[in-house]
């Protein structure tokens, strides 16, 4: 998220430290991490980073015909501070029939056996 402009270019909020040294380490020998590696570096699993990507809030790089999905750091970074990131739907629950009712556990009746 962009907070202010000065001579130097955007302020970005910044990413913690724990974070940084993460992307650091994740980095440090490669320019590009797959699917399942960006999943564990954004703590969720490769399904999760393929969404996103699918949902356009995270870019990829399209590997090996265009089947393999590779990942940036600048990229990651991004979606970190920009990006507004997927937004999770409420659940919808079914309404309980109106029959059914809460009886507490020494309430119960015991089951009756069928011959």
């Amino acid at each position: 998220m962009t907070t202010a402009a000065n001579d130097h270019g955007p302020v970005v909020a910044p990413i913690g430290p724990a974070t940084e040294a993460r992307i650091l380490a994740a980095f440090a020998h490669t320019a590009l991490l797959s699917a399942e590696a960006t999943g564990d570096l954004l703590g969720m699993d490769a399904k999760s980073v393929r969404a996103i990507t699918d949902a356009g809030a995270l870019r990829a790089v399209r590997r090996g015909g265009g089947s393999t999905r590779a990942y940036t750091e600048g990229d990651i970074r991004y979606y970190l501070t920009e990006s507004a990131g997927p937004v999770r739907e409420a659940k919808v629950t079914a309404p309980r029939p109106a029959s059914s009712k809460v009886v507490p556990f020494s309430q119960r009746r015991p089951l009756t056996q069928k011959a």
